[in-house]
């Protein structure tokens, strides 16, 4: 049986793994067109579009506790705490749109790869045990999630058309995600799993796989747009 400090390891090597991966795949923003950069970014919007529902179905699941709590709060900063104005994905699209991507392709270009595989992080979120849909939902939303954003961002700022115009473009999303929100999500998540961990310890398991499954799709997400983006990256 996999242990929390064994859990822990695993999921610090993953996120080592996963800085390096997202370094990889993120850093050709520098340098792609204006097309390219608006189609990437713009599949990054599903993501952000269907994760508060998995972390409502999430939230469904979880017993009373730190946990609970907190992926309620996550939640309700995603959904703008009541400000429509404010949701994250309201904040996403004002982005896309100060880049010159037109709301009328919000909801029709997704990469039909990665509409399976969003469909499946759904399914296995609201089907798999809680311990599972923490380590797939929280842990892979909320965490795995940040360091491909925060390598985005890093790429992003030194391609040529968005240093050209940085004064028009909506930076609120990024202020919010590249900030200290999330590095404070992280830790209290930490803190969140060590309570569950220790109050049933054979759930450590199904933490780790959902984890795992998680690390494994943010790569085949990312393959998956920078193929059609950019294909002579392949």
């Amino acid at each position: 049986m996999i242990t929390r400090d064994d859990f822990w390891v695993i999921a610090d090597e993953a996120r080592l793994e996963t800085e390096y991966a997202a370094d990889k795949k993120l850093h050709y923003l520098q340098n792609v067109s204006l097309e390219a950069l608006q189609n990437i970014c713009l599949q990054y919007r599903y993501f952000t579009k269907d994760f508060p529902d998995n972390l409502g179905v999430l939230v469904s699941k979880l017993p009373y506790g730190q946990m609970k709590s907190l992926i309620g709060k996550i939640l309700s900063e995603e959904l703008g705490e009541g400000d429509q104005k404010l949701t994250h994905l309201r904040l996403f699209d004002n982005f896309l749109i100060s880049i010159n991507i037109s709301e009328d392709v919000f909801e029709s270009s997704i990469n039909q790869d990665n509409v399976t595989l969003l469909n499946e992080i759904k399914q296995l979120t609201l089907n798999e045990s809680p311990a599972y849909a923490i380590g797939l939902c929280g842990m892979g939303g909320e965490c795995l999630c940040q360091i491909y954003l925060a390598n985005m961002h890093k790429n992003l700022i030194c391609n040529p058309y968005i240093k050209e115009n940085r004064k028009s473009i909506d930076w609120e999303f990024w202020n919010f995600h590249v900030g200290d929100a999330d590095v404070i999500h992280r830790q209290l998540v930490r803190e969140a799993i060590n309570e569950i961990a220790d109050a049933d310890p054979s759930c450590v398991s199904d933490l780790a796989a959902g984890y795992q499954k998680a690390k494994h799709n943010w790569d085949v997400f990312w393959n998956n747009i920078y193929s059609a983006s950019v294909p002579e990256l392949q």
